[in-house]
């Protein structure tokens, strides 16, 4: 069966999961103790692709416990991230992505999370906080699908603001851009 893939980034106006994508602001979950320690585990961690793959694993088998979602295995490749060059410069680069198979009986089956440890064109290992930023986007495309039950996971305002709303509620709010919108040191409620 194929993989099912997150990789439209934007819907059309009129498609009922953009529009409950769009509609779904706040974190998924209310992560535990556990979870927060995890984070700061992931943030202190060496650079050693085999450390973060298993303490990120750790941190998406609590999250996805919280959530009530099916488990999703986390893979990190000692290689540098999948890009385009066009000879002068760099087109673009995937940090990562979210997979997975739907089994005969329409339940999630080998859900995956696979984050390039190495930078595009430098092959540098990639911060702590680009590892922790690019593994809680993936998850959220995993709770899209299995926690809101879209067919789709687009990259809506919504799903950003239940990226945001996640990292802050894991204490980790700093990994993620800032809101524009939002007055700087002012925390949703």
């Amino acid at each position: 069966m194929p993989a099912l893939y997150c990789g439209r980034m934007f819907g059309r106006g009129h498609d009922a999961a953009y529009r409950r994508s769009q509609a779904a602001t706040g974190a998924p979950i209310h992560p535990s103790v556990v979870a927060r320690g995890l984070v700061l585990r992931i943030l202190a961690a060496g650079d050693g692709a085999g450390d973060r793959q298993r303490i990120g694993q750790l941190l998406l088998d609590e999250l996805s416990r919280s959530a009530g979602l099916p488990d999703c295995r986390l893979v990190v490749p000692d290689r540098p991230q999948v890009h385009r060059h066009d000879g002068r410069r760099l087109q673009s680069k995937t940090y990562g992505y979210y997979a997975f198979r739907r089994g005969p009986d329409g339940e999630s089956v080998a859900a995956r999370i696979r984050i390039y440890h190495r930078t595009a064109i430098q092959q540098r290992v990639i911060s702590p906080k680009v590892f922790l930023n690019t593994l809680l986007h993936e998850w959220v495309h995993h709770y899209d699908f299995h926690g809101l039950g879209l067919p789709r996971s687009y990259h809506t305002a919504g799903f950003f603001a239940r990226l945001r709303a996640l990292a802050d509620a894991l204490e980790a709010g700093f990994v993620v851009p800032p809101d524009p919108d939002r007055p700087a040191g002012l925390r949703p409620q």
